[in-house]
């Protein structure tokens, strides 16, 4: 959304976020991160850094068309003593996390609602609040390999979206049976896409086909004007930089394009 103009707001429109937007965005941004915690790190480039992995990720399912998403978070203060590197690259799943403060921000299709832990309240808990996302209560922080148990909701989800949920042991899981344990709260055919960037555990079992999904966020990406290229990967006569953190930026999201199927999987 910062890095390119075009952000999907359903499977058949989009928002042409100008530069006037951008700034008011980031401004209140800024504004809502002001948090205590171990975080130093809560600058424009922070944000322009974290909204990369949040906006290709509301994207993707915005164009999947989901009615009511259940988004299990996993983020918790004491385990980012940084939100990103030196390279630009979010920690983990930080940026992910961003998805559903994109999803308001653009006003995109589909219901959002957050799992809430009792006395979990973190970085992103606190923006969460401020942007007014709607929270289901949960007993704990998900784990692949353990029980998870939903309070107080009626909604029923046709997709479940695990945002860097980690296994109590490494190793590897069945994605069927990670999927189970969510089928009462969801319809019957519902999807769940697991968004990971880790290495502690791996789902096993087919998987969806998301080329398609795919294509047409990169259409997104490219439009008014080319921002990736499958070849030349960063089409620099579009995207003119001053500094190596801008074009470090835009790797990430040339990054994240090419390895999406390697971190966000649909069951």
């Amino acid at each position: 959304m910062f890095l390119y103009r075009t952000q999907p707001k359903s499977t058949t429109e989009t928002n042409i976020i100008n530069l006037k937007r951008k700034q008011e965005m980031m401004h209140e941004l800024l504004v809502a991160s002001r948090y205590k915690s171990n975080h130093t790190q809560r600058k424009r480039n922070d944000f322009i850094t974290l909204f990369t992995d949040g906006c290709l990720l509301d994207g993707m399912l915005t164009l999947s068309g989901y009615d009511n998403i259940l988004v299990v978070t996993s983020f918790e203060d004491k385990n980012y003593d940084r939100l990103r590197d030196r390279t630009q690259r979010p920690v983990n799943s930080a940026g992910d996390h961003m998805f559903p403060i994109v999803n308001s921000l653009n006003g995109s299709h589909g219901n959002v609602y957050v799992t809430s832990v009792s006395n979990g309240d973190s970085f992103f808990t606190h923006l969460y609040d401020h942007y007014n996302i709607n929270t289901v209560d949960c007993d704990s922080y998900f784990k692949v390999d353990n029980d998870f148990k939903l309070r107080n909701t009626n909604v029923k989800f046709d997709a479940v979206v695990l945002l860097g949920c980690e296994s109590m042991k490494k190793g590897n899981f069945r994605a069927k049976d990670v999927k189970a344990k969510f089928a009462k709260y969801c319809v019957e055919d519902f999807d769940m896409i697991d968004v990971y960037r880790g290495g502690r555990r791996t789902l096993t079992g087919g998987t969806k086909s998301i080329t398609d999904t795919r294509n047409k966020m990169i259409e997104c990406v490219n439009t008014p004007m080319r921002v990736y290229d499958e070849k030349t990967r960063i089409n620099k006569v579009a995207n003119v930089w001053n500094h190596m953190r801008q074009e470090l930026q835009y790797m990430r999201l040339t990054m994240n394009i090419e390895s999406m199927e390697k971190y966000y999987r649909v069951y």
